[in-house]
């Protein structure tokens, strides 16, 4: 009963991510097409940004997968090894949830002017379904990561524990979209200018015109959202 459960549970994985990348390739054909029809550069930075956006993903199935095959725990090297894996994934979710303001650049293009309607042009529309359609793949990209983190929490700690320790890495990785987003912070800024990343936090959070905590409470409540719907999808079925 144990392996069959566990050959559901592939299928669902493979057919989960076979759509998130699909769609990702999608969004990314979009984006040529745009770029080939205006002749510009429009939302060449999406190819780099999405390959980011699966990078926790990536990690954080390489974790719940090392677990799954084994019926015990990993030895301390095992741990030491998850556990630097799950460091280096918590620094790279914030990734996927940052391509949600990837949506601003459907309106970075298309500047509204008294003399033209933009949204009468079928391009804003290409435009508006590719950043909503990446909006949509970096927020599962990310709940779905956390997801499998929280499986493998699980063996270790109580239930209402994990649900603490989802509640602060929704709210960190807020924290991260921000610093990404206007701090213009990369996540291996962490490891090198962890200190001018703290700085420009402090001086953020002090101004009287900061965006800093209503930003990341608002990227905190939607990734929360997306969290609890997930949830209830899985357990209905």
């Amino acid at each position: 009963m144990r392996d069959k459960h566990d050959r559901i549970l592939n299928k669902r994985f493979i057919a989960l991510a076979f759509t998130l990348l699909l769609m990702t390739l999608c969004c990314l054909g979009i984006a040529a097409y745009l770029r080939a029809k205006s002749g510009s550069n429009m939302y060449a930075f999406l190819d780099w940004d999405m390959f980011l956006a699966w990078v926790p993903f990536l990690i954080s199935t390489m974790i719940a997968l090392n677990f799954r095959r084994k019926a015990v725990r990993p030895g301390w090297m095992g741990m030491m090894w998850i556990g630097l894996l799950g460091l280096i994934w918590l620094f790279f979710l914030p990734n996927a949830a940052y391509l949600f303001t990837e949506m601003l650049h459907a309106f970075r293009y298309f500047i509204a002017q008294p003399e033209s309607v933009f949204w009468f042009e079928m391009d804003f529309w290409y435009s508006l379904t590719l950043t909503f359609g990446v909006a949509i793949v970096g927020l599962m990209l990310s709940i779905c990561s956390i997801r499998q983190i929280e499986h493998v929490l699980q063996r270790f700690v109580h239930r209402f524990v994990c649900w603490i320790i989802v509640g602060f890495v929704l709210l960190l990785s807020g924290v991260g979209v921000y610093i990404g987003r206007f701090n213009r912070w990369n996540s291996w800024d962490i490891v090198s200018r962890p200190g001018q990343i703290v700085i420009d936090l402090m001086n953020d959070f002090s101004s009287a015109s900061g965006l800093l905590v209503e930003f990341v409470a608002l990227i905190f409540v939607i990734q929360a959202f997306a969290y609890v719907i997930i949830s209830l999808i899985k357990l209905e079925s």
